[in-house]
């Protein structure tokens, strides 16, 4: 990471991102009795525990938790782990991330999702840099990004418990 970073979205930013993304959420979701929202690790079940709390006080839905973790460096293929307290068939679910770049680790986060047959999945994202290699689009977007290649877009949750989202 260079020492110049440039904040996008402050810890204030955040947050009222957050809970718009809860209300869209709630209005692409209104007759549902319960949602899950699943967080990818790390920064994603930080996100999913926001917009489930806002959620939870904005409508009656039942709010489920679950989470993806998955080790990048290792591949794909077979280091994606579901952990879920509840079965995802015919389940409305929402996979929840910070950063949406090439699509990959949402790509892969849906397969075991996928592999439980819920009826609808929706993707939440706080960041969408719109370079997508996969076919993995943000439903429910706190902010679009157009940025170079070379540019990397970071969520961070600061030593005081601030979130920032800044470009590097």
């Amino acid at each position: 990471m260079s020492a110049k970073r440039t904040v996008i979205l402050t810890n204030d930013e955040i947050e009222r991102k957050m809970v718009r993304m809860a209300w869209e959420i709630y209005e692409n979701n209104h007759h549902a009795k319960q949602l899950v929202l699943i967080g990818i690790a790390d920064n994603g079940i930080h996100i999913a525990e926001q917009i489930a709390k806002t959620l939870s006080e904005i409508s009656e839905i039942t709010i489920k938790a679950g989470r993806i973790d998955l080790d990048k460096s290792k591949g794909f293929d077979s280091n994606v782990i579901l952990t879920c307290d509840t079965n995802l068939k015919n389940q409305i679910v929402i996979l929840v991330d910070d950063v949406l770049n090439s699509g990959k680790t949402m790509m892969a986060a849906m397969l075991p999702v996928i592999a439980q047959k819920p009826d609808k999945i929706q993707t939440a994202i706080l960041a969408n840099r719109n370079h997508k290699a996969f076919p993995v689009k943000g439903d429910i977007v706190g902010i679009s990004l157009a940025t170079t290649l070379q540019e990397h877009i970071w969520f961070a949750i600061e030593p005081d418990q601030k979130m920032i989202v800044f470009l590097d």
